[in-house]
């Protein structure tokens, strides 16, 4: 992995806690993860599930049954409009560096 992949699963990793902060009680099934679909349409699910482990592995999310759940709570300032059109932004001309 290039670093230039590092930064872009680390600022999608970002973006996917930004999400789930903005979720009632950091708490989503993961079908309506809204950035993971995104990152599995766009670069597969081996890459996707990668960066969840790794959130995983850091203690920022757990897995509760069919729920993704947000242990370490942050303060965010966006909504969640501005984090998938970043999230968007960021895979449609990331893949193409």
């Amino acid at each position: 992995m290039t670093s230039v992949e590092r930064d872009i699963a680390a600022r999608l990793a970002l973006l996917m806690l930004e999400e789930l902060a903005l979720r009632k009680n950091g708490k989503i099934k993961d079908k309506y993860w809204k950035t993971y679909r995104m990152v599995v349409f766009w670069l597969g699910k081996e890459v996707a599930d990668g960066i969840v482990r790794k959130l995983i592995e850091g203690g920022f999310i757990k897995i509760e049954g069919k729920y993704i759940v947000l242990v370490k709570r942050f303060s965010h300032g966006k909504s969640l409009n501005a984090i998938l059109r970043e999230a968007y932004n960021l895979l449609s001309t990331g893949i193409r560096r």
